[in-house]
């Protein structure tokens, strides 16, 4: 489980903390007896107090946030309320910017919590069957109680907070359950919508045919829409699901972020988390465009496109009747979890070990053309950055400084796992040429044991010539080197939100900023 780095976006802030386990998170049931004072302009600490996740800059209300309590809330047979259904596996969350609802108050969120995890063991949350917890292509059954919510909390502020607006997030599987909820309010209330402010999602599929199989018209997709932002991941498979369209023709505004790593998504980094999220200047993600990383675009259309493929080769392979959704959880579970689906293990092996390899040669090739864009457009932005005045400036320098952050992270990573791959390599052939050596003696001499060979000849015995401390010496100087790179990344993503500051600080500026990065980067490692 990665974090975000820093707290300076409003909506990734809240869709992460509907999530248990994560800094500042919600309580796991929406129901505290009275508001919850949350500061994302503050810090957030680990139980040892060292800091997890940097307080955010440039907030609205400076960060300061209250979680609303659940006053439908109840427990019976299970935690049930407007906001909280066990069984359903829903969650919500009613936040504001002020204390109670009132005159003064402005902006108002509904943070819907995705699924928990993704992984083999919990496809219940991903699987369209009889489970709640779906991607599938019908009006899904959280998304029906975040329709309620909406149209309860829209009724509190038109008759408490006439002044504000009620804005949605959520990550994941909270992005269609937001969506359709939005989405439906639109169609059954249009009066209603003018309450909705942003609809502000992470790392979610396309859900235009879902809107589709829900009744709504294309004018009436198109409207709800243009209140719709997403942020998806080029290397997540949940994000490039039902994303073949041009990413101007899909629902929404789609953005591809330059996410901080190059890894899948049941990575141990995973692409799929919130840590990939790199904020720029505006403390809005990082994105791709066609004149910035277009690599990523690609690398998302070249995803989606393999998910599409994948599909089709398991329908064709005599499965049908299944949602796109449920075996793209599936393929991302293993080849073995196809077989649950009904497929032979052979067919499911080969379909599965196709999709693992073209979804590593679409990453590997993407972090290729990165180096090489890096390469060749740094200098570029140097000579226009010359020439160049006032905001536009800002801009180039602003992009320089994310080429150059994104570029030493990369090199870094390469050159410690390449240290790994050489000691490994080097490892394995002098076990290979010790064993060969054994067993030559053990031909001449058949009645001794291996030990009482390596005792005559010390040689042959791997301690006496592989010394496991030069060894982890040897890595842990190329982590040390990784993270020195990554302290330096991250203090010039950190110039990127504080330009106007630093520049007025020069030399000095710079210093403070590194020295607070070291400090903080070593309490989250």
């Amino acid at each position: 489980m990665s974090n975000l780095e820093n707290f300076n976006n409003i909506y990734a802030n809240l869709a992460e903390s509907a999530y248990n386990g994560r800094p500042k998170n919600f309580p796991t049931k929406a129901n505290t007896k009275k508001e919850k004072y949350i500061n994302y302009s503050e810090n957030a600490l680990n139980k040892k107090g060292e800091v997890q996740v940097r307080g955010g800059t440039n907030l609205p209300n400076n960060g300061v946030v209250y979680l609303q309590p659940d006053k439908t809330f109840v427990t019976r047979i299970y935690k049930k309320g407007l906001l909280t259904d066990e069984k359903a596996g829903f969650n919500a969350y009613f936040v504001t910017d002020t204390p109670k609802l009132n005159k003064d108050t402005k902006e108002t969120y509904l943070a819907v919590r995705g699924s928990d995890s993704i992984s083999i063991e919990n496809l219940n949350d991903w699987v369209a069957n009889d489970v709640n917890f779906a991607l599938t292509d019908d009006y899904i059954p959280q998304a029906k109680l975040a329709n309620k919510a909406l149209v309860s909390k829209i009724k509190d502020i038109k008759k408490q907070a006439p002044n504000a607006k009620l804005n949605v997030t959520g990550h994941s599987l909270g992005t269609m359950v937001s969506v359709q909820a939005v989405a439906k309010l639109y169609h059954d209330y249009p009066k209603d919508f003018n309450t909705i402010g942003k609809v502000v999602l992470f790392d979610g599929p396309d859900v235009t045919k879902s809107l589709k199989k829900m009744g709504l018209s294309d004018k009436e997709i198109k409207a709800v829409g243009e209140k719709v932002t997403y942020y998806v991941n080029p290397f997540d498979v949940v994000s490039m699901l039902n994303r073949t369209a041009p990413y101007e023709e899909q629902f929404g505004h789609v953005n591809v972020i330059v996410p901080v790593h190059f890894s899948k998504t049941l990575d141990k980094i995973s692409s799929h988390d919130f840590g990939e999220f790199q904020m720029d200047a505006y403390v809005n993600p990082l994105v791709a465009s066609k004149n910035f990383h277009p690599e990523m675009l690609t690398a998302g259309h070249q995803l989606a496109d393999l998910i599409e493929k994948s599909v089709s080769k398991v329908e064709a392979a005599g499965i049908s009747g299944v949602s796109a959704s449920v075996i793209l959880a599936v393929l991302s579970g293993g080849w073995s979890a196809l077989v649950e689906l009904g497929l032979t293990a052979a067919a499911a092996k080969a379909i599965y070990d196709e999709f693992e390899k073209s979804y590593q040669d679409i990453i590997s090739e993407a972090n290729k053309k990165a180096k090489a864009w890096n390469a060749k457009h740094i200098p570029d932005y140097q000579n226009r950055i010359r020439s160049a005045s006032g905001s536009q400036k800002v801009e180039l320098r602003v992009e320089l400084l994310q080429c150059v952050a994104q570029d030493a992270m990369i090199r870094a990573e390469e050159l410690t796992n390449e240290v790994k791959t050489d000691l490994s390599d080097a490892l394995e052939k002098i076990q290979k040429e010790i064993n060969e050596g054994i067993q030559a003696v053990h031909n001449v001499l058949p009645y001794l044991d291996v030990w009482q060979i390596t005792t005559l000849f010390p040689e042959l015995d791997l301690p006496n010539v592989w010394d496991k401390g030069i060894e982890e010496h040897t890595n842990q100087a190329a982590r040390n080197f990784q993270t020195e790179i990554e302290e330096f990344s991250a203090t010039l993503m950190k110039i990127v939100q504080n330009i106007e500051q630093v520049d007025a600080q020069g030399a000095v500026g710079f210093n403070t900023l590194m020295n607070q990065t070291r400090v903080n980067w070593g309490a989250t490692k």
